[in-house]
């Protein structure tokens, strides 16, 4: 079953890591990731970027572009992971691992329609 573990962020996590601890949150990435790895587990990962987003709506029956990663609220998603495991509680065993949960919620969905490589 593949499963995409969403990172949000927000000020607080933001500020931590600018405290340096971003140095237990590479850690806590890189020991996960060579752990998926080596068990067959690992899809993809990535960091999203802040800069360069639209956020697309509508408006008078026509699509309406914004820029910036912020609909409404302080939380955004900073990263992804996908994983292909047994379950859903190995997900969510997975996602607790990683320092954000200190911070700002780790969130597990299932891929509904997810391709499977099988």
């Amino acid at each position: 079953m593949r499963f995409m573990i969403l990172i949000h962020s927000n000020e607080s996590a933001e500020a931590a890591w600018a405290d340096g601890r971003s140095a237990e949150l590479e850690q806590a990435h890189g020991a996960v990731i060579d752990e998926l790895m080596r068990s067959g587990e690992f899809v993809d990962t990535n960091e999203l970027d802040l800069e360069n987003v639209a956020v697309i709506g509508h408006h008078g029956g026509a699509p309406v572009v914004s820029r910036g990663p912020f609909t409404e609220g302080t939380e955004y998603v900073g990263g992804y992971y996908i994983v292909d495991v047994v379950d859903q509680d190995r997900a969510v065993e997975i996602a607790g691992r990683f320092a954000e949960t200190r911070y700002s919620p780790v969130e597990v969905r299932r891929l509904v329609h997810a391709s499977d490589p099988n």
